[in-house]
């Protein structure tokens, strides 16, 4: 399928049917894929191929609903935001989620040059993703759930995305601005997605972000963030996550493929 297909198709699954132009376009084209389309590692705990071919990540996110993660995400999204005319580069991360270490570059995110103006765009950091294009400078970035994002350039020179927390700010991702190639994304997707020690190899995650709600899987886990609470749920059997995520993740895994993720990621944790 070419590239104008899947956008022409990626738009209408989305259910937008408008020109996209402006910033405000922008940010309801994010919500929408946020709220459509899961984050979930779950086809790499089934060891399935894991292609980063448009057609594939296409396929299996938009048509298959059997999620995906940032270098599934955000390539869908560069190339949506690329086909739509908007002037966007890609590029790497360290994944910090607050931690003071030096982890590999294993994240990919978007950047956005709009009206002069410069944002980051990320679909693919799971339930912390923003459901907003996240400007570079003093000035936070607003969710529709009241999150406030910045972009800021530390001493080392490089830029964090970070989450305003009641403790403080939340360090999710480091990043440089040196060029990336497709053979990069590769590299740091085999990594993820392969080695034995690598986060996503090692534990179950799956999330969306939906107008009033983000619903949040992580291993025996589940976490339903509202506005100004959030509500926290063991999960106790396969037929409970079929449930989660068929009818709340809106991920299409069938129940063999669910019961193996129950017994290998949930159920060994919780014994």
């Amino acid at each position: 399928m070419k590239n104008r297909e899947i956008l022409k198709n990626y738009l209408n699954a989305l259910k937008i049917d408008h020109e996209i132009k402006t910033l405000e376009d922008i940010e309801k084209l994010i919500r929408a894929h946020l709220r459509t389309l899961s984050f979930s590692n779950s086809r790499i705990l089934l060891k399935e191929e894991m292609s980063l071919d448009l057609n594939s990540i296409y396929e299996n996110i938009v048509i298959k609903k059997r999620g995906g993660y940032c270098f599934e995400h955000n390539k869908l999204m560069y190339e949506v935001l690329k086909g739509l005319g908007f002037n966007v580069t890609h590029y790497l991360a360290r994944v910090l989620n607050n931690r003071d270490a030096i982890p590999p570059k294993t994240h990919r995110f978007t950047l956005l040059d709009f009206d002069k103006k410069r944002y980051l765009v990320d679909v693919g950091v799971g339930h912390r993703s923003p459901s907003v294009p996240v400007l570079f400078g003093d000035k936070p970035s607003m969710t529709h759930l009241g999150a406030e994002y910045k972009i800021v350039e530390l001493e080392d020179k490089t830029f964090a995305m970070q989450l305003t927390e009641e403790n403080g700010p939340f360090m999710i991702i480091k990043f440089d601005l040196n060029r990336c190639y497709e053979s990069d994304f590769e590299m740091g997707h085999f990594y993820a997605h392969k080695n034995p020690n690598a986060v996503f190899v090692n534990n179950f995650v799956s999330s969306i972000i939906q107008d009033s709600a983000i619903y949040s899987l992580v291993n025996n886990r589940y976490f339903i963030f509202y506005k100004s609470s959030k509500e926290e749920i063991e999960i106790q059997s396969s037929k409970q996550l079929e449930q989660i995520m068929k009818n709340d993740l809106n991920l299409g895994f069938t129940f063999e493929e669910i019961s193996f993720l129950y017994e290998n990621y949930i159920n060994k944790k919780l014994n």
